[in-house]
C-alpha cells in the first residue's frame, strides 16, 4: 500500500521580493541537501492553513500575518519515492530580515534574491511550485 498524506508550504516573500528558503539537510527523509520552501507535514485534525503557520514558526521562528492559498496538487513524481502527496502551498509576505529568521530546521534559512532562486538544487515541489509562479523571474 502507498503512504499518503499533506504537506503544507510556504512561499514567503520579503519586500525586495527575495523568497525565504531552507536548505535542507543530508538527514532530511526527503529532497536531502536540496533547497525547499519551508513547511512540512499536516498534524491530525490541522488544516493546511494551520499547518503552514505552525512549520513558518518551527523552522523560522517568523510568522506570518494572512497566508493566501497559492496552489495544491500532487506532489511532482520523483524516481524512488512512493508516497502520494498533496502539496498546499501558502504565498505571505513579510517585512523581516535576514537577523530576524531563526533557524529551526535544516542546514540553513536564507532570503534568496528572487532572480537567484533557480540557480539552487530545488526540491521537486519547491521548483515545481517556483516555476509556476515565480517563472517570468
Amino acid at each position: 500500500m502507498v503512504a499518503t498524506y499533506d504537506v503544507a508550504l510556504v512561499l514567503l516573500v520579503d519586500p525586495s521580493g527575495a523568497v525565504l528558503m531552507q536548505h535542507r539537510d543530508e538527514h532530511a527523509p526527503v529532497s536531502p541537501n536540496q533547497w525547499s520552501l519551508p513547511g512540512g507535514h499536516l498534524e491530525p485534525g490541522e488544516s493546511p492553513e494551520q499547518a503552514a503557520h505552525r512549520e513558518l514558526l518551527e523552522e523560522t521562528g517568523l510568522t506570518a500575518g494572512e497566508l493566501h492559498p497559492l496552489w495544491s496538487g500532487p506532489r511532482p513524481y520523483e524516481a524512488d519515492f512512493p508516497h502520494t502527496v498533496t502539496v498546499h502551498v501558502f504565498l505571505g509576505a513579510t517585512t523581516a530580515r535576514q537577523e530576524d529568521v531563526v533557524l529551526g530546521e535544516g542546514q540553513a534559512m536564507v532570503f534568496v534574491p528572487r532572480d537567484e532562486v533557480f540557480d539552487r538544487k530545488l526540491a521537486a515541489s519547491t521548483a515545481a511550485v517556483l516555476s509556476m509562479h515565480l517563472g517570468d523571474a
